[in-house]
């Protein structure tokens, strides 16, 4: 039994940067995300122990942190966007060789998404969860996670290039 412990132990840990990250999305506070997170591995390690694999676990996991997420919303009655607010996910996640100028672009478009999209791009894109693994954790099937993604970098893509057109310097009529 201790064995089993320590192995569910070292299985959990592994996963523990993926869950900060997603903790971060849904509320926005690092502080907090690390509550949820603290709490969503006591949980895995008193009931993660009767799963079989990481397979298993990763999923789990992450719908354990959602959970224990919006009951605490719930608990508190307090209406907010439950998605990322600060302006740091871009910094944590991304490829480290964007120019900063991209990196401010994407992030800025990022954040004026809906919360669904963000949501499902943080899964996706961000943290490289399987359609799969995203339907069960949001509870819905793996069709309607493929068109909310398409969706979602659709209007991202979108975004990035109204930002870009605003920044195209128009010239007088003179210089055409």
């Amino acid at each position: 039994m201790l064995r089993s412990f320590f192995s569910s132990r070292r299985r959990i840990e592994k996963l523990v940067p993926d869950l900060k990250a997603y903790a971060i999305a849904l509320c926005g506070d690092r502080d907090q995300a690390e509550d949820l997170v603290q709490e969503t591995m006591a949980r895995g390690l008193e009931t993660g122990t009767r799963l079989k694999s990481v397979d298993e676990l990763r999923p789990w996991l992450f719908r354990v942190l959602r959970n224990h997420f919006f009951d605490e919303q719930r608990k508190k009655s307090v209406r907010r966007e439950y998605f990322v607010q600060e302006k740091r996910w871009v910094s944590e996640i991304s490829d480290q060789t964007l120019d900063p100028e991209d990196t401010i672009a994407i992030r800025n478009a990022y954040e004026e998404l809906s919360a669904d999209h963000r949501e499902v791009l943080a899964l996706v894109d961000i943290l490289g969860l399987r359609y799969k693994e995203v339907a069960e954790l949001l509870n819905i099937s793996p069709g309607t996670v493929m068109s909310r993604i398409s969706r979602a970098r659709q209007a991202l893509l979108q975004r990035l290039e109204e930002e870009a057109e605003d920044k195209i310097v128009k010239f007088p009529h003179k210089y055409s």
